[in-house]
């Protein structure tokens, strides 16, 4: 699924860059402040689930208790088998809910959820993990520091580990392209500052992103399906000349990842195809050396495996690997295979 860009759909590329540059420059008041209204601006959260019904109770609930008044919940059932999207709808009956056929990943899930968001009014996407508790000002201190820095397209809170609250799990990020590298690198002393800073990305897990960005660079990319997709959103972005902030007056908490945890070796796939996929799309002549830096690491990492594990590691390599060449994105096909039976 695509979120298509309907406002600004046939014009060339020079009006867009025109319309851009009238937004930050502080034109168009509706999409870069509240100055001359009192009135909040609408926020869609969008939370994408794949089973884990119990999570997304427990994330609902904390939810619940956020003080941002002008805000939508949306859920965006992924082909769940537990049952989730009738219990949502049941518990809790002002809740938008999303009933997808079949599992659309990561990014066909959030895609649904944007399309939601456009068809709310919203002016803000949150897009946000269902194994994940949220601080109940976390959504305003978001939506304030995006009030503030209109040239910001993606905004991410804090996010602690939820078995241990006291301790980051994600505050900024470091991103090297020439080596298909993507990591979480605590912020330190600008965290402990207070004031909103710049990050190369940050996670899906948690974003705040500004409707109009999306509208002018488009959705997630849907070739991705699962892990990096949150990465090639973020440099999208910063190629369009957007800003990607971290918020820490904004916090939540994260369960890393019960979700992704049930995925085993398919995530390793992921891994090995999806950043030779971001190499390629913004590395440049850099690719040739991400790939033979993704290739190695893995290679080693499989390597230090006892022998069974070891062998099916480096089948799950070469699968990614070969993937990727071949072109083949979104689902991993032997998983549609399995999903299909």
């Amino acid at each position: 699924m695509v979120v298509r860009r309907t406002v600004l759909r046939g014009w060339g590329a020079a009006a867009i860059s025109k319309v851009r540059g009238y937004l930050r420059r502080g034109g168009l008041r509706r999409f870069g402040s509240v100055e001359r209204t009192n009135e909040l601006p609408k926020i869609a959260i969008v939370i994408v689930v794949w089973n884990g019904l119990e999570d997304t109770l427990e994330c609902i609930q904390s939810l619940a208790k956020d003080r941002y008044p002008n805000k939508e919940l949306v859920l965006v059932d992924n082909g769940s088998s537990d049952g989730s999207a009738e219990a949502v709808r049941k518990e809790w009956p002002g809740v938008h809910v999303v009933a997808l056929s079949r599992n659309a990943g990561f990014t066909g899930g959030n895609n649904a959820g944007l399309t939601e968001a456009f068809r709310l009014g919203a002016k803000y996407a949150f897009l946000l993990n269902n194994d994940t508790t949220v601080e109940p000002d976390a959504l305003s201190a978001l939506v304030e520091c995006a009030q503030r820095e209109p040239g910001a397209a993606i905004l991410a809170p804090v996010t602690h580990y939820y078995d241990a609250p006291g301790e980051v799990w994600f505050s900024g990020a470091v991103l090297d392209l020439a080596r298909g590298e993507a990591v979480h690198q605590p912020a330190g002393a600008r965290m402990e500052e207070g004031a909103a800073y710049p990050s190369p990305w940050v996670t899906g897990c948690a974003m705040l992103v500004r409707l109009i960005a999306v509208e002018l660079v488009g959705g997630l990319d849907d070739r991705f399906f699962l892990t990096w997709e949150d990465v090639d959103w973020c440099v999208r972005m910063r190629e369009e000349g957007w800003e990607v902030l971290v918020v820490p007056s904004a916090r939540i908490f994260h369960k890393c990842s019960r979700a992704t945890r049930r995925l085993g070796g398919i995530r390793c796939y992921y891994a090995v195809r999806n950043s030779l996929l971001l190499a390629q799309k913004h590395a440049g002549l850099a690719y040739w050396s991400a790939l033979g830096w993704v290739v190695w690491n893995h290679f080693r990492e499989s390597c230090r495996e006892v022998a069974g594990e070891r062998a099916r590691c480096l089948a799950v390599l070469w699968e990614g690997l070969r993937d990727h060449w071949m072109g083949r994105y979104g689902c991993r096909p032997a998983a549609l295979d399995r999903m299909r039976r």
